[in-house]
């Protein structure tokens, strides 16, 4: 009993610094199937049917890896998220899918990769890999091979 009342403090702990380290100043909450955390290893993971909320951002996927350090003042901060399998976010008249989404807090970059689509209103993007750059206002849309990233826009 006492073991999984630590456990479930430490996880509370996790995910309120958990918002707080990635500049979120209201709340966040996150559902899943199942939670694991592996303190040791600095790393939580939402498995099945992950669906994350905060104000107008939500994300929907099937498994999501959330990996922190301890920063120089010794509070837990978030690195990098990891969302894997049918990855869906939305905020606003923004919307994205793919297979795969990386964020590193530190740069301030989204990775879409595996046939990775965003839209804008009706607009839309894809390619094979999208890069979305927070901290510069710009992104790249990559191609790998012989591949083609393509556009559809809507000129009013």
């Amino acid at each position: 009993m006492r073991k999984n009342l630590i456990r479930i403090i430490k996880i509370w702990i996790i995910l309120n610094f958990f918002y707080i380290s990635v500049g979120i100043s209201s709340q966040i909450d996150i559902s899943a199937d199942k939670m694991e955390v592996f303190d040791s290893e600095g790393l939580v993971v939402f498995t099945g049917k992950v669906f994350g909320i905060k104000e107008n951002f939500k994300i929907w996927c099937d498994k999501m890896y959330v990996y922190y350090g301890i920063s120089s003042g010794g509070e837990r901060q978030i690195n990098k998220i990891v969302a894997l399998g049918k990855v869906i976010m939305e905020k606003g008249k923004w919307k994205a899918y793919a297979g795969k989404a990386v964020y590193f807090r530190d740069q301030e970059k989204l990775i879409l990769e595996e046939t990775p689509k965003v839209w804008h209103d009706k607009n839309l993007i894809e390619g094979d890999i999208i890069i979305i750059y927070f901290k510069e206002d710009r992104s790249e849309i990559l191609a790998k091979d012989q591949g083609r990233v393509r556009a559809t826009v809507y000129i009013r």
